[in-house]
């Protein structure tokens, strides 16, 4: 060590409860001979605000270059003691800070050995701190915007709460409708209440109220490109032609009646559309919009169907085109949901009258296929139902974990059907049963289905005859079906995939979006300002959504505060471009994404405002090109040594 520097160190007593473990005295007496020659006193509660003052006066009239505190955990106090250098007028980043309180008085026992240990940690600080290196905070302007991808209830709700705060938001849909999956179901578990109904208000809002001054919605619309950091994101959105004019249109939806053209109604998952339409009736907007693979006139055909009967001249723009914009914002929220697997098992592939939970959510629904009534394919309706749950779940051939939601889905299922087909007789397949909650409960206890217990899902195989169809489960046990619904897996949404990918975020292990922590920060990412509400964190209900979406926009209010700064902590990785040997295996690591290649220099380099300080990339680095800022392996050597000493 080169000459050594005057240091000065801090030694709480917690109001005794530190120095009823720790002789301090005893303490001094074994640090006197360390070559830095510390300067101590003893307080008696450091952290107060009278005696911080003290402190404050003495560190100014003895001048250390370096201060040591002994005292509590450091996720308690280490922002107050840099405060304290400040205001002496030295570097804040000149303290180490020593946990004996937690780490020493609450854990050992004996005070003989609690203060010898005290004395070592207390030795290996010294010896750190005399390598510490002044460091400073940074402080950059933020963008206080926000941008909310996808308007499903979460994306909804996280943009109704942001708007409320007085932030502007750019809600990005990439369908021509907003309200997500469940304004297309037309009641919810467990109450039953008109999904709808309970979005409407929502949405009506979003669309017209005092908040929407503050929203800019696109739908048709899907994220390209994401560039920058933490409070100044770049986000390229493309638009997809509607072709009607929004200022015009009224919505009366003639152009649908009078289109010759008919698409297939992915919406409804069975059934058709005509070319110029809205998915269902009740979407808001309500703006119908056309497919341009279907719109004859948009293929170079003779058509003027719509145009003839339009009453609203206008309204119809065949002249529209993709648009392409730049959306700055300090945060993204990620509400890209999650959709059911719509592909159906072979042995059921065949067979008529076989749906997924989804399409039979649309067949139950009013404004669905058959307007509400439970229909088979020949127009009938069926005598007896089966309900398939873990129909794929829980099965290492598709996904091993539970979707979640498919219990109390089946178990409304049956309630529906017995309601609107007299006499019906209702099954329900199950291999685990979960009905989670006060109300869920209640909903289990109504339901009068007859349950049947199956052990693989691949077990199960189906037989048609004239008279409807019949469901083998291996064991003899034969289920009657006229028809069948199957609750296929939860899966991550196509959108869902997409931001993964533009944004780099981890997956978690069953491919949904990986929070920052999956208990105490299950609506943040890994990557700072980008935040998780709704289903890409993992299956979820309507619930779960709307209090995610309130949750993630308080996380974008409480880190981008108008008016405030974002200040960087220094403590970051730095490379040095010397010795960067370009073999990227840092930015492979960083769990933060925040390091990135310089195509010109061949350096890779660390974003400050990404960097998080855990020191993944220093560990990892071959060449030893990655320091990290006040932790330096100098630093971490001298206090080994004063340990080990």
């Amino acid at each position: 060590m080169s000459t050594p520097i005057k240091t000065a160190v801090i030694l709480c007593t917690c109001s005794g409860i530190i120095s009823e473990r720790i002789d301090w005295a005893e303490v001094q007496t074994l640090l006197a001979g360390h070559p830095s020659k510390p300067v101590f006193l003893v307080d008696e509660l450091a952290c107060g605000v009278d005696n911080l003052e003290h402190l404050a006066a003495w560190l100014v009239q003895e001048q250390p270059s370096r201060v040591v505190v002994a005292a509590c955990s450091p996720r308690e106090h280490e922002t107050t003691f840099r405060k304290l250098l400040s205001d002496a007028g030295i570097n804040p980043w000149f303290m180490q800070f020593v946990n004996v309180r937690e780490q020493v008085a609450w854990v050992t026992e004996d005070p003989r050995a609690a203060t010898a240990k005290a004395a070592r940690l207390l030795h290996a600080a010294l010896n750190r701190v005399q390598r510490h290196e002044p460091l400073s905070e940074r402080s950059v302007p933020v963008r206080t915007e926000v941008a909310v991808i996808g308007s499903g209830p979460a994306g909804m709700q996280a943009t109704l709460t942001l708007a409320r705060a007085g932030r502007q938001v750019t809600l990005i849909e990439k369908e021509p409708v907003i309200g997500g999956l469940p304004v297309r179901f037309e009641e919810l578990f467990p109450n039953l209440e008109c999904g709808p109904c309970l979005l409407e208000p929502v949405m009506g809002d979003l669309l017209h109220g005092h908040e929407s001054a503050n929203v800019n919605l696109l739908t048709l619309s899907e994220v390209t490109e994401v560039k920058g950091s933490f409070g100044n994101w770049t986000i390229t959105v493309k638009q997809k032609p509607r072709f009607i004019n929004p200022d015009l249109c009224i919505g009366c939806m003639i152009c649908a009646e009078v289109c010759p053209e008919r698409r297939p109604n992915r919406w409804n998952g069975s059934g058709e559309i005509a070319a110029v339409a809205v998915p269902f009736a009740g979407t808001l907007p309500n703006l119908p919009h056309i497919d341009a693979e279907t719109c004859l006139r948009l293929k170079g055909e003779e058509c003027s169907a719509c145009l003839a009967e339009c009453p609203v001249e206008g309204s119809l723009d065949f002249d529209d085109q993709e648009r392409e914009y730049t959306i700055e914002a300090g945060a993204i929220i990620i509400a890209s949901g999650a959709e059911e697997k719509q592909d159906l098992p072979a042995s059921f592939a065949n067979q008529e009258d076989v749906h997924t939970a989804y399409s039979f959510e649309r067949l139950l629904a009013m404004n669905g296929p058959s307007g509400g009534e439970l229909l088979k394919a020949d127009g009938t309706a069926p005598k007896s139902l089966a309900i398939v749950q873990c129909a794929g779940s829980l099965d290492s051939s598709e996904v091993s974990y539970c979707s979640g939601t498919c219990c109390r889905a089946a178990a409304k299922y049956a309630h529906l059907a017995s309601g609107k087909v007299a006499g019906i007789s209702v099954s329900r397949l199950v291999r685990e049963q979960s009905f989670p909650g006060v109300d869920a409960g209640r909903q289990f206890h109504h339901d009068h289905s007859t349950v049947v217990r199956y052990g693989a899902f691949s077990e199960l195989t189906v037989t048609g005859t004239e008279s409807g169809r019949n469901i083998m489960i291996d064991g003899g046990t034969t289920v009657r079906a006229d028809m069948i619904v199957l609750c296929r897996p939860i899966v991550p949404s196509a959108g869902t995939a997409e931001c993964l990918s533009l944004l780099d975020l981890d997956r978690d292990e069953a491919g949904f979006i990986a929070p920052l922590h999956s208990l105490s920060g299950s609506c943040a990412t890994t990557l700072k300002g980008v935040y998780l509400a709704g289903s890409c964190r993992g299956p979820g209900d309507i619930r779960d959504a709307f209090a995610t979406g309130t949750a993630a926009a308080g996380l974008a209010l409480s880190d981008l505060v108008d008016g405030r700064d974002l200040v960087i902590d220094p403590q970051v990785a730095v490379v040095d471009a010397t010795i960067c040997a370009g073999c990227k295996t840092c930015i492979q690591l960083c769990p933060y994404k925040a390091i990135s290649w310089n195509d010109v220099e061949k350096v890779a380099e660390v974003s400050d405002m990404l960097c998080r300080g855990c020191g993944t990339c220093v560990a990892s680095c071959p060449s030893g090109a990655i320091t990290g800022r006040g932790f330096s392996r100098e630093m971490l050597r001298a206090e080994l040594e004063g340990v080990l000493s």
